[in-house]
């Protein structure tokens, strides 16, 4: 017993011994020639070790103490002279006391309310002895939120020790939860690198939540300590067996971007290229997942610039196209206008000719010019209606496709059978009406039947020009 006792006066005499020349190593770097940020990491150095540094005798630790706070102050004095070193110094000081702030509120929440207390005393001394001066407006609010959570772990220390059968009954109900939530976790099945590096950070967290509840008096506890090994075991089995069979599946979602790229390389050598196929290739692009960051990066990079010059060729494609279709329209035009210089009957079949040679355009607002061009002049010659839309059929049958005059022909042809269906109904209604029936009845009767043979009538005829 005297050995051990001894031991530890010697122990005390060495943490003096080293605080001491701490001391002079503060004073010291006050007074160096060294840069204020070289200083500034030489200081935090010796901070550190000030608090890894064990008790000293008690008498000497209050003067001690003192003297170490006391150069602490200078230093700061000194070192703030510089304001740029103070503000990036006192930045950095309200970043750390934020850190052990969220240290603080996870160990506020550990069921275990007397091990919540120990550790506190260990942030306690951090917050004293490794943190600096903050702005005046910062160092209030982190103080009281800091002194807050003290005194609820104090309180609820005290708690805890008085009604520690209370805590122990809704730290078993708080456990079950966390068990619950574990198993709901593990059944979720997912099959992305991503969606797994989620799932275990939200099991770490119910980990670290579970083991964190400390000891508790319950037979329960030791039934779900046992179920929380087993998950824990399958969990940790699911995770290894994904993790082996991924090197698999990167090997298969790369060759398969690969093959994308290729196929996009294709595209690019066509004469004619879709859009549409190139926004396919985007979307099956993006559905690959679980692909090695860089390796994504790299082949979406190339994938990017093949389609880009897919872009570019189509909008070059188009260029031309639209000069090709700007100078087909202006020769179009030119033919209208000298239709309407020259015009007869045998002009149009000449301007239809000339017409076609030019070829089609997207663009039907010149050949809507034609038509209205040739409707008026002859209807200037004196030409009936029925005339007129006679005339402007076959102008309409010799300028269409052949796929276009099959569109038609169908849509007439649906329309013509339609129409002899509602006559033969309407003439076989006539059959069941009654002799001596009210005239205008009839007559309204055989009204819609001449109507309709009308239209039957135009319908056929322009049936018969689009053969």
């Amino acid at each position: 017993m005297a050995t051990y006792k001894k031991n530890i006066v010697v122990d005390l005499k060495k943490n003096f011994s080293e605080k001491t020349h701490l001391i002079e190593k503060l004073k010291e770097l006050i007074n160096s020639n060294i840069s204020n940020f070289e200083k500034i990491k030489t200081f935090k150095k010796l901070r550190e070790k000030w608090v890894k540094i064990g008790k000293v005798q008690s008498h000497l630790s209050f003067g001690l103490n003192n003297s170490y706070q006391h150069h602490i102050k200078l230093f700061y004095d000194y070192i703030y002279l510089d304001k740029k070193i103070k503000e990036i110094d006192q930045e950095n000081n309200k970043k750390l006391k934020l850190d052990f702030l969220k240290e603080a509120e996870k160990i506020k929440l550990i069921g275990d309310k007397l091990k919540s207390y120990r550790d506190l005393l260990v942030i306690i001394k951090k917050w004293n002895y490794l943190t600096g001066p903050v702005k005046s407006e910062d160092e209030l609010k982190l103080n009281t939120k800091f002194d807050l959570i003290i005194q609820t772990v104090k309180t609820n220390k005290n708690d805890y020790l008085k009604n520690r059968e209370k805590y122990d009954e809704k730290n078993i109900e708080i456990k079950k939860e966390l068990v619950s939530k574990f198993k709901k976790l593990i059944n979720d099945s997912v099959d992305e690198k991503n969606m797994w590096l989620k799932k275990i950070s939200e099991i770490e967290k119910i980990k670290d939540k579970f083991i964190g509840m400390g000891p508790i008096k319950s037979s329960e506890n030791n039934e779900l300590w046992k179920e929380f090994k087993i998950l824990n075991k399958q969990f940790i089995s699911e995770k290894n067996i994904f993790f082996k069979n991924l090197k698999k599946t990167y090997s298969e979602n790369i060759n398969k971007q690969l093959k994308i790229i290729e196929d996009c390389k294709l595209l690019k050598e066509k004469e004619i290229i879709n859009p549409s196929d190139l926004q396919n290739l985007k979307i099956n692009f993006k559905k690959i997942k679980n692909v090695p960051y860089k390796r994504n990066k790299e082949n979406w990079n190339n994938f990017s610039n093949e389609l880009n010059l897919c872009f570019e060729k189509i909008k070059k494609i188009r260029g031309i196209e639209n000069k090709e279709e700007i100078e087909n329209n202006s020769q179009k035009n030119s033919l209208i206008e000298d239709l309407k210089k020259n015009f007869s009957i045998n002009k149009i079949d000449e301007i239809i000719n000339k017409w076609t040679r030019i070829g089609k355009s997207k663009n039907q607002k010149e050949f809507n010019l034609l038509l209205k061009t040739i409707q008026e002049e002859l209807k200037n010659m004196g030409l009936s209606n029925d005339e007129i839309e006679s005339h402007k059929l076959k102008v309409k049958s010799s300028l269409m496709s052949n796929n276009d005059k099959d569109f038609e022909k169908t849509r007439l042809r649906k329309k013509i059978e339609e129409t002899s269906k509602q006559i033969s109904q309407l003439e076989n209604n006539l059959n069941f009406i009654k002799k001596g029936s009210d005239s205008k009845v009839l007559d309204g009767v055989h009204n819609e039947i001449k109507n309709l043979k009308n239209q039957l009538e135009i319908n056929e005829k322009k049936y018969f020009l689009f053969k």
